[in-house]
């Protein structure tokens, strides 16, 4: 029998398992690249999300193992780290999709937008985050499209969001800004938690510096500001509005992951 779409489940904390997940008013789902862009680009989110009684849960499209698997197993230093900063962040589970970056502009692509409807009809968010389709990274750009194309004719869709990891979103309509002032420290430990990556470049710093950028000039002119904010797109907005054919050049690229 065949049973793809298959990906690995790890529930955290009083999370349940995967039939008793659903519980579209409450339930977040974010789409990542690789085992650390979530937290990366809206780790300060989710913490908030978490909080405030959401269950957010991240779909991990790659293993990540080209630079960790220090034990023999691929993925699965990086796994680890991931599952360690989803608890940093109050977040409930994690879905492993297992795939390498360079499948994705091949014929994985398919199976990963059906693994992809499968997860979003099992959980049926109420929000979905993926990478935005500005990303400076072709991996990310190419996640987008696929979670896009999974999204495509699907009933009652969850409201689709674009986060920043390796690009910036400024000025855009339907912009939505998120004071993570409360949750700063959290992303922080969430991002180290990902010491193989962060070990020769300081992720952390970077990103936490463009959050305070992001947080004091969300209002240009304002004399009150946010010490950190995180900032996303409206797909569904962006896609209808002027900036629509940059949002089709961006996501369409081809270039290798």
């Amino acid at each position: 029998m065949n049973r793809e779409p298959s990906f690995d489940f790890v529930a955290i904390g009083k999370c349940g398992d995967l039939p008793h997940l659903a519980d579209r008013a409450n339930t977040i789902l974010v789409i990542s690249p690789h085992p650390d862009d979530d937290v990366i680009g809206m780790g300060g989110a989710m913490r908030l999300l978490g909080a405030d009684g959401k269950k957010v849960f991240s779909a991990y499209v790659t293993h990540g193992s080209s630079s960790a698997s220090h034990d023999g197993t691929p993925g699965s230093v990086r796994r680890n780290e991931a599952l360690a900063a989803l608890k940093t962040v109050s977040a409930s589970g994690a879905f492993f999709l297992n795939h390498a970056s360079r499948e994705l502009a091949g014929t994985a692509a398919a199976k990963v937008v059906r693994q992809l409807r499968k997860i979003i009809t099992l959980l049926k968010p109420v929000e979905i985050y993926m990478p935005s389709p500005f990303e400076r990274h072709p991996t990310h750009r190419l996640v987008t499209r696929i979670t896009l194309r999974a999204l495509n004719n699907m009933c009652n869709a969850p409201r689709a969001w674009g986060y920043s990891v390796w690009g910036g979103v400024y000025g855009l309509p339907g912009t939505k800004v998120v004071d993570i002032s409360e949750a700063v420290r959290a992303k922080r430990k969430a991002i180290r938690q990902h010491a193989s990556q962060t070990g020769d470049k300081p992720y952390d710093t970077g990103i936490l510096g463009r959050n305070a950028y992001e947080g004091i000039f969300v209002e240009t002119h304002a004399r009150s500001h946010m010490a950190w904010a995180e900032t996303f797109i409206d797909m569904a907005r962006l896609k209808k509005g002027g900036a629509a054919d940059i949002l089709v050049r961006a996501i369409a690229s081809r270039h290798s992951p």
